[in-house]
């Protein structure tokens, strides 16, 4: 079962997406941060953002994961991690 990891946008490795959590007229929204492999991060989010957007973006980030992967989840300010969901664990560098 894959595990939720907070991560600062300079520990995604290369070639890796992590869950965008960011904050948007008061309300916890979702979208991507990619690492390309040039080193740029390149940040996704929808035109007109969505709490709605959460559930979904989770969803469509672990179908494109094998089920040992660990999901990233960057927290831009202001944002949090709902309780109701799993735990969040920590980056632990290898």
């Amino acid at each position: 079962m894959p595990g939720y990891v907070r991560v600062n946008p300079q520990q995604i490795p290369s070639g890796e997406t992590a869950l965008l959590l960011f904050v948007h007229k008061g309300q916890l929204c979702a979208g991507v941060l990619k690492h390309r492999c040039d080193g740029r991060m390149e940040r996704l989010v929808p035109e007109d953002p969505s709490p709605n957007d959460l559930i979904l973006g989770i969803c469509r980030l672990m179908a494109d994961m094998p089920d040992s992967g660990n999901l990233f989840v960057v927290l831009e300010p202001l944002a949090y991690w709902p309780e109701q969901f799993p735990l969040l664990q920590e980056f632990v560098p290898i």
